[in-house]
């Protein structure tokens, strides 16, 4: 996980799963969910999750169920992302449930309900110990302006920006200035301001994933994005505007190429089925059969499908121990082929050997042996 290597996490969970005397199978079970979500298989990663939080034994259940409203999320599923962070925000072992309340505003603003977004934003301000409390402070002060309430909204885009140090985005500034200029500009009476939502206010950051792994430091950083992601993806945008400014080859001459390819290959696989090539070789299949034969083991695997009777009798036409073996010419047709092999004697003196072969799919099995007495020198 830590070097990005997702399709590689996700076997070794999935190989880890089917240990089933391993006593960590729920947290097996959502890393595989946090693998999963990385790379972009969110129906799948909220299987993973849901399969760890239904384990009784599972302590981190908070971490499960904010990598669930993540995968909810994503998939557009808004109302089970909310109930998932809310969960997340009221377990007891969340060590930093501010994190689970901001996305669950964030959640409340997709679904158009700000004033659920507000209670959400002021529990996540409120906790003294979380980090995120600027952007919480942001976001909050985006849901008073779409609410309307633009004195609100200017004191938490503030405070968000004088007591907590955060950088308001382009978004958010744009929301702020809306919320002064609405807060600056009188009624007819005179005397009072409008109390109206900002139409174009954006609902909240982007929602930028990162599901929760084994380390606190590596923990989820929902909706937030770095300066080097930012260069990343600009650097991705400039690679495909060269790609599109390149001129492209007319599909008539892509499809000409491929088949022209693809009848090549057809042609060479042909080519070589007719004149008896094939894998294994002819001359692999009767080394194998020697060398089991020698070390007296099972040739059937080398044989077409016969009585093991059969393949017993033809290979007594073999001696029982030889000094040395050289496999020879090979006459090949499409379907039978043959092999020459001159064995030498432990006692002296050579035998020839031919072999005879069938097709078996595109390589080739042994269906008979015999001596070749008109190749013998030196007498047996």
């Amino acid at each position: 996980m830590r070097l990005k290597r997702f399709d590689d996490a996700v076997s070794v969970y999935e190989r880890a799963l089917r240990d089933s005397a391993y006593g960590e199978l729920p947290t097996v079970s959502a890393n595989l969910g946090t693998a999963k979500a990385a790379l972009g298989d969110h129906g799948e990663a909220a299987e993973a999750f849901r399969i760890a939080l239904a384990s009784p034994e599972y302590e981190a259940r908070y971490k499960a169920l904010q990598g669930l409203g993540g995968a909810c999320y994503q998939l557009g599923r808004i109302d089970d992302a909310a109930e998932a962070y809310r969960q997340a925000a009221l377990d007891s072992a969340n060590p930093d449930p501010g994190r689970a309340l901001n996305n669950l505003g964030l959640c409340f603003m997709a679904l158009e309900r700000p004033e659920d977004a507000v209670e959400a934003y002021r529990a996540g301000v409120d906790l003294e110990g979380y980090k995120g409390r600027g952007r919480v402070a942001a976001n909050l002060g985006v849901a008073y302006a779409t609410l309307g309430r633009h004195e609100k909204a200017i004191a938490s885009f503030e405070r968000a920006r004088n007591e907590f140090g955060f950088e308001l985005s382009t978004s958010m500034d744009a929301a702020y200035r809306a919320s002064l200029e609405a807060s600056a500009r009188p009624t007819e009476r005179g005397d009072e301001r409008p109390d109206r939502g900002i139409a174009s206010t954006p609902s909240a950051a982007p929602f930028e994933t990162a599901f929760p792994t084994e380390s606190e430091d590596e923990q989820s950083r929902f909706f937030t994005i770095t300066d080097e992601e930012m260069r990343h993806v600009d650097r991705e945008a400039r690679r495909r505007e060269r790609l599109e400014r390149e001129p492209k080859r007319p599909l008539w001459m892509t499809v000409l190429i491929w088949t022209a390819v693809a009848v090549a290959l057809a042609g060479g696989v042909l080519a070589g089925y007719l004149f008896g090539y094939g894998y294994p070789t002819q001359k692999m299949t009767v080394h194998g059969v020697l060398e089991a034969y020698a070390d007296g083991d099972d040739v059937a695997t080398y044989w077409v499908a016969v009585p093991a009777t059969d393949v017993g009798r033809a290979m007594s036409a073999l001696p029982p121990q030889w000094e040395s073996y050289i496999v020879g010419d090979v006459e090949r047709s499409a379907r039978t082929s043959t092999v020459e092999v001159t064995v030498t004697l432990e006692r002296g003196g050579v035998v020839t050997y031919e072999f005879s072969l069938a097709r078996e799919g595109v390589g080739w099995k042994v269906n008979g042996v015999s001596t070749s007495f008109s190749s013998m020198n030196g007498g047996v």
